[in-house]
């Protein structure tokens, strides 16, 4: 039995004998761990950071002085076991070849702190005192909690677990009950409603996100090249290894400053001012320009009164690099970048780039986090754009795996690569994202923590981002250049999310470019499949879901309340069609299996191209036809660029007729112009025909209006 001795425990035998060893001597442990600085069974605080695979997370710390002293050999047995030993059968979750990864390991950890301190607090000393009645009596306690199903439902399944696991705990640690709760679910005891695990994550509003992506491209292609060359100027003369340092080499202080101040006259250069003092000389950067150590004082006194006779003018503050970059056709600023901001442009670069890489691949958040230097790559085949990293989602992965040569590809846009290759050209460290910037301060921590950006990290360098941008420029219009998201703060895994909503509704955006749905369908699948993940897909599943419910809506509304006129071979199909989704009264959908199956049973397979609606019919598309004849691949769906004319699929809506309209306008005028070669005029005037056709086949087709009944036309 455990005794109290100065807030510590007295560890029983079982544990005595384990006293020095590995609290994670069974797991892959981070490369280049000190094996010798890890956590001992003995030890009152464990860390189980160096077995984390990601090294965007924060530190995992179990701190042992939080936990009921009587109670606490149980519970910590029960710990090693869970990192020692596979998923007991009673989990289900890859029975007999899966470990609990670290992060869950701690989330139990923290929910049975809530189980131990109320048993205690029942007099309950010992695990196998616990009985049913007590785990009911803690089930009225869970469920009476100011939490969140979610919470509750985790702190049932930590319960859960410590039953699960008894068959690798002595029969001392065990519960004394045949299964908790009869077997229920935690997810049902905690009264969750949502027995399925959609996705939750809210998108970034439409208004936020088009002008941040916009600002982010602007500022890796405009104005990062200047602040990544004012900070390697600044970072070459702190570390004296600028090349106009070299003239000095070997000299006294004061021939360095006299040479300084003879090339100063012959140049007109200015010295480095103290934006603080008006006119004074900031010593510490003029003698960074000297190659001297960067003091205040490491000029003396001598040299000061040099510097101060000389009449060399003094600028406001210590330039840095010059500005070449424009935006909206003028420089991005009016003067080059000062040493004191330079910092904070290097992160807001940084976050631009976060900001490119995270959106327009689709990557996890902490997938991003941990992109290494050259990772980069190019399809040999297809000449596809590809990132390399490492997944971040998978029942066996490990701490080791992440000094491994990366081994999963992310089909992606040029923009990408480039964001990459600033990241490279911008610091030389391996991680693209680290935490600090080289050469700042800070003390490296004893225990392995977060290297790279966590969630913290990347929640304030986006606002950082969103801040200076909106106080540095302000639309003609008026406004914010980036509007803040309505809903919350910008987070990683918002950009995921979000990313799905654009590819649905956007598909000639910029994104669609890479990922558009035969893509992800059947390459990016194909590549990931021998990992496994196709969570991807799921968000595609769900916004498409959206997408096909709202436009049905759109169709019926049009065609029942505003009358809306339909021509083409495809017409009478189109109003069958629209007219059957609108007996749609919505579902619950609490699974993404039943994402799917809607999604087939309410797709009407209608899509509104440029001037045109194609009521899809495989057995009657002329564009798949084309592509059997070519040897290529037929999608599920129509493709637009083989459209032809003559397609049975075709119907035009009032719409579709409008932007006819708009076009031919275009077209006669181009037909008409005598400056247009006559290739282009011949061609401008057929499509003219073409469409002029088209609009007089729908308006001859338009039933005419007999009498108007309550507000409608009948």
């Amino acid at each position: 039995m455990t005794t109290a001795n100065d807030g510590a425990a007295t560890l029983p035998s079982l544990l005595s004998e384990l006293a020095d060893r590995e609290v994670l001597h069974t797991r892959s442990v981070r490369h280049g761990t000190d094996r010798a600085a890890l956590s001992k069974v003995g030890d009152r605080v464990w860390s189980l950071a160096e077995a984390q695979p990601d090294q965007h997370t924060q530190s995992i710390m179990l701190h042992w002085s939080t936990y009921p002293n009587l109670l606490e050999y149980d519970f910590r047995l029960f710990i090693l076991a869970t990192l020692d030993s596979p998923y007991p059968p009673a989990l289900g979750r890859f029975t007999g070849i899966d470990q609990a990864s670290v992060s869950t390991v701690s989330n139990w950890f923290k929910r049975l702190r809530v189980f131990a301190t109320w048993l205690r607090h029942r007099g309950i000393d010992r695990l196998y005192e616990v009985s049913d009645r007590d785990l009911d009596l803690y089930l009225d306690h869970v469920r009476s909690i100011q939490a969140s199903t979610g919470t509750r439902r985790q702190l049932l399944s930590a319960v859960r677990a410590v039953w699960a696991y008894a068959q690798y705990l002595p029969p001392e640690c065990r519960m004394s009950v045949a299964e908790p709760w009869q077997g229920r679910s935690p997810g049902e005891l905690a009264e969750d409603i949502q027995t399925g695990r959609g996705n939750k994550t809210a998108r970034i509003a439409v208004d936020t996100m088009i002008p941040l992506l916009d600002w982010a491209l602007r500022i890796v292609e405009d104005i990062g090249p200047d602040v990544r060359d004012a900070w390697r100027e600044f970072r070459q003369l702190y570390t004296g290894t600028h090349p106009g340092q070299a003239r000095f080499a070997g000299l006294p202080r004061t021939e360095r400053l006299n040479l300084f101040l003879r090339d100063a006259h012959r140049t007109g250069a200015a010295l480095p001012g103290d934006p603080e003092n008006p006119g004074a000389i900031d010593y510490k950067y003029l003698a960074c320009l000297l190659g001297l150590p960067v003091l205040s004082n490491s000029l003396g006194l001598g040299p000061r009164s040099i510097a101060e006779a000389s009449g060399i003018p003094v600028a406001g503050d210590f330039f840095i690099g010059s500005v070449t970059g424009q935006v909206d056709g003028r420089p991005w600023r009016d003067k080059p970048i000062t040493a004191s901001e330079l910092p904070e442009l290097v992160w807001v670069v940084t976050a631009a780039c976060f900001v490119i890489v995270s959106y327009l691949s689709g990557m996890r958040p902490g997938e991003v986090s941990n992109l290494r230097r050259g990772c980069r790559a190019e399809d040999p085949d297809s000449g596809e754009l590809l990132v390399l990293g490492h997944r971040g989602k998978g029942h066996n992965r490990t701490a080791a795996e992440s000094h491994r040569p990366a081994s999963r590809p992310w089909a992606v846009v040029r923009p990408v690569h480039q964001a990459i290759d600033l990241l490279e050209t911008l610091h030389a460290t391996d991680l693209l994202f680290p935490t600090r910037l080289p050469g700042s301060s800070g003390r490296k921590s004893r225990r392995m923590g977060t290297l790279t950006w966590g969630s913290s990290k990347t929640i304030r360098e986006l606002q950082r981002l969103q801040d200076w941008v909106n106080s540095t420029f302000t639309p003609t219009e008026g406004g914010v250049a980036i509007p803040p998201d309505p809903i919350k703060h910008l987070h990683a895994s918002r950009f995921r999310r979000t990313l799905a909503y654009f590819i649905v509704r956007r598909p000639r955006g910029l994104i669609a470019a890479a990922l558009q749905y035969g893509h992800l369908k059947t390459k990016v699948t194909l590549n990931y499949a021998a990992t496994g993940d196709d969570s991807w897909l799921d968000d595609v599943a769900v916004e498409r879901l959206e997408m096909v419910l709202e436009q049905s809506e759109d169709d019926w509304t049009r065609l029942d309340e505003d009358n809306e006129h339909v021509s083409g071979p495809a017409a009478a199909e189109y109003r069958r069609r629209t007219a059957g989704a609108a007996t749609f009264l919505g579902r619950t959908v609490r699974a993404q299996a039943s994402v799917k199956r809607l999604l087939e049973q309410s797709d009407t397979d209608i899509h509104h191209g440029e001037a045109m609606t194609c009521v899809h019919r495989a057995e009657t598309a002329e564009c798949r036809k084309e592509k059997l004849l070519l040897g290529l691949p037929a999608d599920d769906g129509p493709d637009e660029s083989l459209c032809h004319s003559t397609c049975a699929n075709l119907a035009y809506t009032d719409r579709d007729i409008a932007d006819h309209r708009m076009r031919l306008l275009v077209l006669e005028t181009e037909a008409r112009d005598p400056m247009t070669p006559r290739p282009r005029r011949d061609r401008a005037a057929a499509k003219a025909a073409q469409i002029c056709a088209v609009i007089e086949l729908h308006e001859a087709s338009r039933p005419e209006v007999t009498h108007v009944e309550g507000g409608r036309v009948a």
